[in-house]
């Protein structure tokens, strides 16, 4: 990239903008001395390491950056045997090195999201032993500590009880003189950094001493009373020795910064890197940016890019997004509309983000865009403005396409500007169709401006070329700024003379000049953009109706769906009230059936009740659904299969299988019951662990045949006994027991009265001792 390729597209006024995110000023200087890479893997892994930066900055802190003046040349000098650094000079070494080692602790406490980032640190200078021999000399305010050495704090410290003598002495010679006003003012002042008084001139010679100076106005003289003579000349002995000491101390600071100069200015080096990283990642959040792809298949795609200097001036909302697409088989774009459309604009914005893109800069872009590799950008591109176009600003540029021509290759991206103007109208336009040809040869990517009609019929004729126009508002007269491809655009002249005020008059005489065929092909143009333009805006109207009804279709589908889970909700509900009904029924209808029994009445009337019943179970069942899902109604089962009792806890293994009244005989515990498929779920791998562990193939729930009523009342409990009961009998269990203890034998009565009067019950009797005793009943079902 030249200079001047890089002066035109204004690439350093962006560095400029970024540079004032850096905080050092060697990283200042780097962000300002970017240019692009020469290659295509440093590109992307520049870009990448600035990506990872603004992740940090948005997932973290800023790293802790300082200050740091440029001090690379101080550490060279650090080697230089009996050097001796200023103490300013040290205080930047000690903050660079601090600076070194809590960067690299905040890198590496980020190294999961920064990996690249960490591991271009690890030469970072890191050593607390280096920063304690700094921190022992100097104060927090920068001062050398009386204590830095032992010779220094002696001096120090001779020098205090001088000084305190010394002001006393001329205290009191100082309140003699005034007494006698000999004296201008009562104070003291140094000079040559000796204690001295203010004397009146005409009093001069009656005081004893030593005269340094005198006053701007001649009326005062600065003497040295005799008497302060020794003591002025021990404060001035002292005041060398600290300064020899001093400086003793700091050389010695020196010498150690020396002995680490390598790893020093490394570190410095680094640092100024990470911050020109850092900055171009403060940029990329500021300018809500990204990082394009960067490939080898010739394809140059920008999505929603935008001019950096013009977003920065007017703002995002302000600034109109272009979009590109260059294939690889239409490589040459000629581009043409209005004056003060924005062709310019156009040039410039892709010119400046292939620079920033290639130097590792994030652009204001979609990170959809994609670019080729450009090893060079080639433009001509002048302020077309002016009207003093002449002969030499023609041949200027002939010059410039010349050298253009003589450089450009397959990886290049060359940007002209009003392409064959500054000449006869004919000769521009076969000069023009003569470079862009030249330029296809060569295989390189072209965007060129022009209002040239014989360029649009070349871009329109000829492979490997594509027209693009810059929109003109032909009811507001105005440009849109917006560029669309695939088609020429009018160079809307009489609509922009129309904006201007010029008569209407005026603009038909014109017009009578324009050849016919001329003016038909603008009008054509026209017509033809502004069709487009009505076009596009329908289908945005088409897109957003599209949207809306996708939006409406995927709202009724989910109250649908709502809709069907209240509804399944809703007959869970009334099933299970259904079922408490029903028990309630039971109880009513064995009590009845029982005192049939107790009134001797026949076998038949008994049988005929119980089917009564059993009816009305079907019927509540025929009428109230099962709770159902979709995946068990499909659900077929197998033999040996470990199944779950629905509503219970019980798990056990299917031992037949009656496919026709889809049921199963499932063994649970020691009892076998037959369940309809409807009642069973697969275990899941838990509850089969669950089953296995206990060594055998079943598993169940205590509570499905063992009911435990002791320390109960029986008016409390007579209902669950006999709800128990029935359950139990309902689902084909063989065997059940009750827990009543033995106690006063209350609960015991009840139970065997309630037994006695249930129709299913075969049997009934006290577990055996080693069981329980007489505390447990046990109860045994018909078959």
């Amino acid at each position: 990239m030249n200079n001047s390729t890089i002066e035109v597209l204004e690439f350093p006024k962006t560095l400029a903008f970024i540079s004032r995110y850096a905080v050092t000023e060697l990283g200042k200087r780097r962000v300002l001395a970017l240019l692009p890479f020469g290659n295509i893997d440093n590109a992307i892994t520049e870009g990448s390491m600035v990506t990872e930066a603004k992740n940090l900055l948005i997932e973290t802190e800023a790293p802790p950056f300082e200050e740091l003046p440029d001090i690379l040349e101080d550490i060279s000098m650090s080697r230089v045997d009996g050097a001796v650094l200023s103490s300013k000079k040290l205080l930047a070494i000690l903050r660079l090195a601090v600076c070194s080692r809590t960067v690299y602790q905040y890198v590496k406490q980020t190294s999961s999201l920064a990996p690249q980032i960490a591991e271009s640190t690890q030469n970072l200078f890191v050593d607390k032993l280096f920063e304690r021999h700094f921190s022992t000399v100097f104060d927090e305010s920068g001062e050398v500590r009386d204590n830095a050495s032992r010779d220094l704090q002696r001096i120090r410290s001779d020098i205090k009880e001088k000084n305190i003598e010394l002001r006393k002495m001329v205290a009191k010679i100082s309140k003699n003189l005034a007494e006698q006003d000999l004296l201008r003012e009562e104070f003291l002042t140094l000079r040559d950094g000796r204690v001295v008084l203010p004397v009146k001139v005409e009093h001069k010679r009656h005081i004893r001493g030593f005269i340094h100076s005198e006053s701007a106005t001649g009326q005062t003289v600065y003497i040295e009373p005799e008497e302060t003579l020794h003591l002025n000349n021990e404060m001035v002995t002292l005041s060398f020795a600290e300064k020899r000491e001093i400086e003793r101390i700091l050389r010695e600071l020196t010498r150690k910064v020396g002995e680490h100069s390598v790893h020093l200015r490394s570190s410095m080096e680094t640092l100024a890197y990470l911050d020109s990283l850092f900055a171009r990642a403060h940029y990329s959040i500021e300018i809500i940016g990204g990082f394009p792809v960067i490939t080898d298949d010739k394809r140059f795609y920008l999505k929603d890019a935008r001019h950096p200097i013009i977003l920065h001036k007017l703002g995002r909302e302000h600034t109109v997004p272009l979009t590109l697409e260059i294939e690889r088989d239409k490589k040459v774009v000629v581009i043409t509309g209005p004056n003060a459309g924005g062709k310019t604009v156009v040039l410039k914005t892709v010119g400046l983000l292939t620079l920033m893109v290639f130097s590792g800069i994030h652009i204001p872009a979609s990170p959809d865009s994609s670019f080729p590799f450009f090893g060079s950008v080639f433009v001509d591109i002048g302020d077309r403005q002016s009207l003093e176009e002449d002969l030499s600003t023609f041949s200027s540029h002939l010059s410039n396409i010349k050298a253009i021509l003589e450089s450009a290759k397959e990886s290049s991206l060359v940007l002209l500007d009003e392409l064959g103007t500054g000449t006869d109208p004919a000769a521009g336009s076969a000069l023009g169709a003569s470079i862009l040809f030249t330029l296809q040869a060569k295989k390189s990517f072209v965007l060129a401006s022009t209002h040239h009609g014989d360029l649009k019929v070349l871009a329109h004729s000829h492979e490997g070329f594509q027209n693009a126009a810059m929109e003109f508002d032909t009811e507001k007269l105005t440009p849109t700024y917006l560029m669309k491809q695939g088609l020429p655009g009018s160079s809307y002249a009489f609509e922009i003379v129309k904006r201007l005020g010029f008569t209407e008059q005026f603009i038909q005489q014109a017009k009578s000049f324009v050849s016919g065929n001329q003016n038909n092909i603008e009008q054509t143009l026209i017509e033809i953009e502004k069709q487009e333009r009505q076009l596009r805006e329908k289908l945005k109207q088409a897109e957003r109706e599209n949207s809306r009804l996708k939006g409406l279709s995927t709202m009724y589908q989910q109250r649908i769906e709502k809709l069907e889970i209240e509804k399944s909700n809703i007959l869970q509900k009334t099933k299970e009230q259904a079922e408490t009904f029903l028990l309630n029924a039971n109880k009513e209808i064995e009590q009845t059936i029982k005192g049939i029994k107790e009134a001797q009445a026949g076998v038949k009337e008994v049988k005929k009740a119980r089917e009564a019943v059993t009816k009305l179970r079907g019927n509540l069942n025929e009428y109230i659904p099962e709770k159902t899902d979709k995946e068990r109604e499909n659900k077929t089962f197998e033999k040996d299969q470990i199944v779950k009792i629905s509503n219970s806890g019980s798990v056990g293994k299917i031992l037949e299988i009656d496919a026709h009244k889809k049921t199963a005989k499932v063994l649970i515990g020691k009892l076998v019951m037959s369940v309809p498929f409807r009642d069973l779920d697969l275990s899941d791998k838990k509850e089969e662990k669950a089953l296995r562990s206990t060594g055998s193939d079943t598993l169940i729930s205590p509570s499905a045949y063992r009911l435990d009523i002791r320390g109960q009342k029986p008016e409390d409990i007579e209902y669950d006994v006999v709800r128990f009961i029935d359950s139990a009998y309902s689902n084909n269990l063989d065997r059940v027991e009750i827990l009543h203890g033995k106690g006063g034998g209350v609960l015991k009565m009840m139970v065997r009265d309630i037994l006695k009067g249930h129709s299913g019950v075969k049997n009934f009797y006290f577990a055996p001792v080693e069981m329980g005793g007489e505390g447990i009943t046990v109860v045994e079902f018909k078959g």
